[in-house]
């Protein structure tokens, strides 16, 4: 957690970063779609890059022991992040543009000054303002759009109920982790053991659904490997380690920013790429987003516990 009242400079540098990476995910996944199954998406590069931390913190030292209650905390969050997030995200895509589906992510702030009042951590005035400005340029930014992928128009429905679990899962993990204060431990033991127990269920899931008859690996061309790659190395095992140090040395709330930003990267990576609609409103709710942003990484204020 965030002992300070302002963030140290690899802390900003960090979560910059991450704005960036976990930006470009939803378009990576959006291009995927086209050549493997979701669920192997899903689980193909988080377990990879899970088991690659967790030789990391082996070789490393990292590894320590870590009390019963934690590691069903973090096996909880793997569950929630990888099984139920990442996974609807991927099936999503199919559904709905890449730019949307960051869009529903970006509910995160809301959810976890939400769900820290509740238990009993009111946030300070400064913060439910930028949650508020930042809620404004999500719905700015959504309302133009065309919301469905052309063809998938019946499925809509199906993809915003996939998003809104998706967001949920995510938002109750890192609530459940930071309430519990289980991310006291080294980066690479946390993500290993998220990654691997989140993925573990979907390989089942996966296999269960008939999907490895669908993997034509000779099929797939030179750039779809580069993109899962990427994904891989940079989306999950980068992106998860930046997240993981984050969350010990920042509050959830901002931590939580990279899903404001996150939209502005995805519609303007998917317009890009893939052409998905890209309207000029996003300049306006552009500028809600990046000051809730502002407004929440700056903020000196502790938190009021409720008697």
């Amino acid at each position: 957690m965030q002992k300070k009242g302002t963030m140290s400079m690899p802390a900003i540098i960090a979560l910059g970063v991450l704005y960036l990476i976990w930006g470009s995910t939803f378009l990576s996944v959006r291009i995927l779609i086209d050549y493997f199954p979701p669920l192997f998406i899903s689980y193909g590069r988080n377990f990879t890059a899970g088991s690659l931390l967790l030789l990391w913190s082996i070789l490393g030292k990292h590894w320590v022991k870590m009390p019963r209650k934690h590691f069903q905390v973090h096996v909880m969050a793997g569950l929630l992040f990888i099984t139920i997030n990442n996974a609807s995200l991927a099936i999503a895509s199919a559904i709905v543009p890449s730019g949307f589906s960051a869009v529903f992510m970006a509910l995160g702030p809301l959810l976890l000054v939400i769900f820290f009042w509740l238990e009993g951590v009111k946030p300070s005035f400064k913060k439910m303002i930028a949650t508020l400005l930042g809620l404004i340029g999500i719905v700015l930014m959504s309302s133009p759009k065309g919301l469905s992928i052309p063809g998938k128009s019946d499925e809509f429905y199906i993809g915003i109920s996939l998003l809104l679990g998706a967001a949920l899962a995510w938002n109750i993990a890192v609530f459940r982790v930071q309430s519990t204060k289980a991310n006291s431990y080294h980066f690479t033991q946390v993500c290993a053991i998220q990654m691997i127990s989140g993925s573990i269920p979907l390989i089942f899931i996966s296999t269960l659904k008939g999907d490895l008859a669908l993997l034509h690996f000779d099929q797939v061309p030179m750039n779809a490997w580069a993109v899962f790659l990427y994904l891989t190395l940079i989306g999950s095992l980068a992106g998860f380690s930046i997240f993981g140090y984050l969350s010990k040395e920042c509050d959830a709330a901002t931590v939580a920013t990279f899903t404001y930003v996150n939209p502005v990267v995805a519609l303007i990576l998917g317009n890009w790429v893939l052409n998905e609609e890209l309207h000029p409103i996003l300049l306006f709710a552009s500028f809600f987003i990046l000051l809730a942003v502002v407004l929440i990484t700056t903020d000196k204020t502790k938190p009021v516990i409720k008697s």
